[in-house]
Formats: C-alpha cells, sequence, structure tokens
C-alpha cells in the first residue's frame, strides 16, 4: 500500500494555514473596522473644534463679505478644509472652494441635512458625495449665536454609513439667535489614506506570518510524515506476518507511543500467531493421520473442514468442497438425516451407513454436536471404515460354516462306516477291512483339514514366527519334484523344468516356501490330465525372482478366478473332494507369500491349463 498523494501531515498544514489565514483575515478586518471607527470619530472632533474656531473668527466679519471671503480661504489653505459661511436663510456668504464673484450662483444650502441641523441651533453632521468636488465629504455644521457660550456645546456621537446622508443633532443651548452656519468639510479618503498606511505594515506583518507559518509547517509536515511513513511501512510488514521489524522513532509525543504500543502489539500478536500455528499443526497431524474420516460442519451443515481420511472416502479434495453444503460433498441422503437429528435432538448420534459407488464400503458414523460458543462449528462428522471389519466377520462366518461343513463330512463317513461294522459286517473280513481303509481314508483327510486350519491361522495371526533364510530355490524345486516322483509316474505326467542357473537366492523361511511350492505342484498333478503337463520356469530381476509353474489340466473357469485364494473355495468341489482336497492350499499359498513381502498370480483357461505365479522380492 503506496502512501496518499496528499498525507494526513500535509492535510494537517492546509487546514491550519486556511485557518490562520482567516484567523489574519478576521483580524485585519475588525482592526480596519476599528481604526476606521476611531479615525472617523477623531477626524469628525477636529472638524467640530475646527468649525467652532472658524466660528469665533467669523462673527465678526459676518458684514464684510469679502473680507470674510479672503479669511476663509486662508484658514482653508492653512488646515487642508474646505470652510462654508451660511446666513441663516441658507444662502452661501462665504466658500473656500470658490470665487467671491461664484458665491452668488450656488444653490441654497438651507435644505442641506446638516445645515437643516444647525439653524434649529443644532451641530449637524452629515456624509455625502459631493458634486462639485467629486468625492465622498465629511460635513460638519455649527450654528453662529448670539451669546454663544463653547462650553454648551455637546459631544458628538456618529456612525459611519455609506449608503445614505444621515444627521446626527448634539442639542445645545436653545436661547440665542441663529445669525448663521459654520459648515466644515473634508474628504472621507482622507480616513482611508490613514487606514491604507495602518493596512500596509499590518499586511506585510500578516505576510511575513503566513510565510514563518507555512516554512515551519512543511517543516513539521515533512518530519511528521516520515514518522508516519515509517508506522506505516512496518505496519504493512506486519500485515504481511513479517513481525521481525520493529518501528523506531524518536521524541516523545503521542506517535512515539503509538509507536511502542505497536512494537508490543507485534510481539504478542506474533507471540499468538505461532502459539494457534502451533495449535493448528498439531490438529492438522492429528487429523491426517487418524484412520477415521472427519467432516466438521456449521449450523447451516456447510462443510467447514474435511480430513484426508474423509477426503478418500467420498472421493472429492479439500479445495473443492469449500463453500458446499454436505449433501453436494456426501451424495447420501441418509448421512443428512443423521446430521438433521443430531442438531434437532442436540446429542450425539451414531448409525451404520453403506456408500454407494464402484467400491461400496460400510462406515459408522457419529455425529457430535457441540455448544454454541464454537464459533463457526456447529457439529463433528466421524466416519469409521468399519468395511473390512465387516468383511472379516463374513468371512468368519462363512469360514465357521465351511469348517463345520467340512469336518462334518469325513465324520459323518467315519460315523457311518463305523455304525455299519458295528452291525455286523465285522463278521464279513473282507467288507471289513474295506470299511476300515474308508475310515482310514477319512481319518487322513480330516487330519489335514484340521493342520490345513492350524497352519493357516497361525500365519495369518503370525503365532508361527518367519525365519529370515537366505534360500536357494533351485535345489528346494529339485528335492519336491523328487517327492512328487511316484505320482507324476502314476499319472503318466511329464515335467519340464527350465529352471536354469546356480542359483536363486531369496530371503524367507524356508519351510513356508517348502509349503508354497508343494501345494502349487500338488495342484498341477491333481488337476492335470492323464499324460499332461507341468512346466517349471523362473525369471530373475534386479527387484526380485518369480517362480512360475504351469500345468496343462483342467483350468479354471473365468468366474471362479477371482474367489480360488479364499478359503475352502473349490473351482470343481466334487473332483477336489475326490482327491482329497482341503480348499486351503492356495489360501495357505496367498497368505506365505504375503509374509515374505510378495504375492501370487493365477492365469487359467477353462480346458487349456493354469498357470501360477509367485513372486519373492530381493
Amino acid at each position: 500500500m503506496g502512501i496518499p498523494r496528499i498525507g494526513f501531515a500535509r492535510r494537517l498544514l492546509v487546514l491550519y494555514g486556511i485557518i490562520f489565514i482567516l484567523a489574519l483575515l478576521v483580524t485585519d478586518w475588525t482592526l480596519s473596522h476599528f481604526l476606521q471607527k476611531r479615525d472617523f470619530l477623531e477626524l469628525q472632533s477636529s472638524l467640530t473644534r475646527q468649525s467652532v474656531l472658524i466660528r469665533e473668527l467669523a462673527i465678526p466679519l459676518l458684514d464684510d463679505n469679502k473680507r470674510l471671503q479672503e479669511q476663509i480661504r486662508k484658514i482653508a489653505a492653512e488646515t487642508g478644509i474646505r470652510v462654508t459661511i451660511i446666513d441663516p436663510k441658507g444662502a452661501v456668504l462665504a466658500d473656500s472652494s470658490e470665487n467671491l464673484e461664484q458665491l452668488s450662483k450656488m444653490e441654497n444650502h438651507a435644505l442641506r441635512p446638516e445645515v437643516a441641523a444647525a439653524l434649529r441651533k443644532e451641530t449637524g453632521m452629515s456624509i455625502r458625495y459631493s458634486m462639485t468636488l467629486e468625492a465622498r465629504m465629511l460635513y460638519i455644521a455649527v450654528p453662529i449665536l448670539i451669546n454663544f457660550r463653547e462650553s454648551e456645546i455637546g459631544a458628538v456621537q456618529t456612525t459611519i454609513s455609506e449608503k445614505k446622508s444621515k444627521v446626527w443633532p448634539v442639542p445645545v443651548l436653545n436661547h440665542g439667535k441663529v445669525l448663521g452656519v459654520v459648515r466644515t468639510a473634508m474628504p472621507i479618503m482622507r480616513v482611508d489614506e490613514i487606514l491604507a498606511s495602518v493596512r500596509r505594515p499590518v499586511t506585510l506583518t500578516a505576510i511575513l506570518g503566513i510565510l514563518i507559518v507555512l516554512i515551519a509547517g512543511i517543516l513539521f509536515s515533512n518530519h511528521l510524515t516520515k514518522r508516519i511513513r515509517r508506522i506505516t511501512s512496518v505496519a504493512e510488514s506486519y500485515a504481511r506476518e513479517d513481525w521481525s521489524q520493529k518501528i523506531l522513532i524518536d521524541g516523545r509525543d503521542e506517535l512515539k507511543m503509538l509507536a511502542n504500543t505497536m512494537n508490543q502489539m507485534a510481539t504478542a500478536l506474533r507471540s499468538r500467531i505461532e502459539d494457534l500455528e502451533t495449535e493448528k499443526g498439531k490438529i492438522s497431524v492429528i487429523l491426517g493421520h487418524m484412520n477415521e474420516g472427519v467432516i466438521a460442519v456449521d449450523r447451516h451443515k456447510q462443510i467447514a473442514i474435511m480430513n484426508p481420511t474423509a477426503e478418500k472416502i467420498f472421493e472429492c479434495h479439500a479445495l473443492a468442497i469449500q463453500g458446499k453444503s454436505l449433501i453436494e460433498v456426501t451424495r447420501h441422503p441418509h448421512i443428512e438425516r443423521i446430521v438433521d437429528q443430531a442438531f434437532r435432538e442436540q446429542k450425539t448420534v451414531s448409525e451404520e451407513i453403506q456408500t454407494s459407488g464402484e467400491i461400496r464400503k460400510t462406515l459408522h458414523l457419529s455425529v457430535v454436536v457441540l455448544k454454541e460458543h464454537a464459533r463457526d462449528i456447529g457439529g463433528i462428522l466421524v466416519f469409521h471404515d468399519i468395511t473390512e471389519l465387516r468383511r472379516l466377520e463374513n468371512i468368519r462366518k462363512e469360514f465357521v460354516s465351511n469348517v463345520s461343513h467340512e469336518l462334518r463330512t469325513p465324520l459323518t463317513a467315519i460315523k457311518g462306516f463305523i455304525e455299519t461294522l458295528l452291525s455286523g459286517t465285522l463278521k464279513d473280513p473282507s467288507e471289513g477291512e474295506r470299511f476300515l481303509r474308508i475310515i482310514a481314508e477319512e481319518t487322513d483327510r480330516l487330519g489335514r483339514l484340521v493342520e490345513d486350519i492350524l497352519a493357516l491361522g497361525a500365519i495369518e495371526q503370525k503365532i508361527a514366527l518367519m525365519k529370515k533364510d537366505r534360500i536357494d530355490l533351485i535345489p528346494k524345486l529339485v528335492v519336491i519334484l523328487e517327492q512328487f516322483k511316484d505320482r507324476i509316474e502314476k499319472d503318466k505326467l511329464s515335467v519340464e523344468n527350465r529352471i536354469s542357473g546356480k542359483s536363486l537366492i531369496v530371503p524367507g523361511d524356508g519351510d513356508r516356501v517348502h509349503q508354497v511350492f508343494v501345494n502349487l505342484i500338488d495342484n498341477a498333478i491333481k488337476f492335470n490330465r492323464p499324460g499332461g503337463k507341468i512346466v517349471l520356469s523362473a525369471d530373475q530381476k534386479p527387484e526380485g525372482v518369480t517362480i512360475t509353474i504351469e500345468d496343462t489340466g483342467i483350468g479354471i473357469p473365468e468366474e471362479a478366478k477371482s474367489r480360488i485364494f479364499e478359503r475352502f473355495f473349490r473351482a470343481d468341489k466334487a473332483h477336489s473332494r475326490e482327491l482329497g482336497g482341503t480348499g486351503l492350499g492356495l489360501a495357505i499359498v496367498k497368505h506365505i507369500m504375503e509374509t515374505h513381502g510378495g504375492h501370487v498370480t493365477c492365469q487359467s483357461s477353462p480346458g487349456q491349463g493354469s498357470r501360477f505365479s509367485v513372486f519373492f522380492p530381493a
């Protein structure tokens, strides 16, 4: 943010400058008015006194107009005023501005305001424009009385009038006869000249004062602006969360106090923000590493917070859900109804829900309602993904059912043959021996089933600790093929061992790896066709070793491929039971490979055989 074109200090300077100039103008006007009034009163008083003096000189000369004219002109020349002597009828007897010959041509002055007042034995005054002198004039007229005493003249009080003539009568003694009027006049411009002479130094002083104030104001403004800019610059750094700077300014005024306060505020804010960031970081770490999905909503069910687990559950991104409602993101009306119920009842509500989509998930939802002081968050939704738990429960139920069924079959057969023997068949040695042989086979099958169940349980529960040996797969496969030699020859199968090389060393548990290859080769023999073929091959890469066992047997139906590694699953149940299969062999192979960090895959086509590959990481 830049500094404004007209800063605070300059605006303050302009404001105070205007106030100072207005104050000077008001002072100048007041002083001019006062001086004008004072000078006018002084001029009026002076003219009145001069009129009185001229009256004393004019009384002896009233009968001699010539001498009166000469005397009047002499007085006017010495005083610089205009003097007029008027008789009681208004005729001009003498005038300092006219010649003696012109007096008879002058108009009658009886109606002049100041003359009329004087004829009434009063001191008259008038201000008007003189057509003769072409100037505004101040006229003072005093009566010439018989038995007149100076002490009888009252003080003249006047007020300046620019627009019209006025008369301010000053009463005198009424006794005495009026012999005439002495009128004196002076241009008002004299007052203006005096006022101008006074105003000139005042104006110069005012201009000098304005210059001094402006210079001082500019200096102060620059100093103040620098300090304010320093505060503003650091404040902008604080707005950018840069707390490293401090406001360092001189002085002991309010700006210094403001700077100190902002420094303290910045320190406190920095500490508070660091604490909040720490707490926020803790919450983010906790939410980010929770296995449960967490969604925080406001009272209007707008999403405020969503952790990564919840994003995965509902296949969305946190940035894309800002400002969206819960139903928009989850697209699950049941969740909306649960939240509404929790808000309505103001208590925690928990239910189990199913998600839609390609991968259906089972979630346990708990809606926790927060109190009013929680500000923008009205409730928290916690989603526990119990899909695997429900799957395991189903597997457990299916496992119990399958185990019960698998155990019941040989036990039923054993019990049936025993009852048959007890019923008298033992008397026939050949039949008794056949039944006992069947009982022995079912007992062996039952034993294999129990052993496979125990082995699978130990592997899944990691009861049997896995050894970490270095195993050479080539000699192990040779030994296993030797074990199955009689069965291979009996079924007239051919074995093609394409595994070549000095050794294929992998880390693992030798006994468990042996069991993997025994189960796979046993299946390749068991489900092969008479005269069929078994092919063993290996692929060694830097990341690990892959062993492939391929047969030319009956193959696996397409719909059964995804389930062949499940417990007790048989693609051909009748054929498998005839051959003594328990349905756990491939499940054991899968779990052993997973405990070694590897995996097993299957490729098969019905009637064309199967191909099983096991991968051992290096």
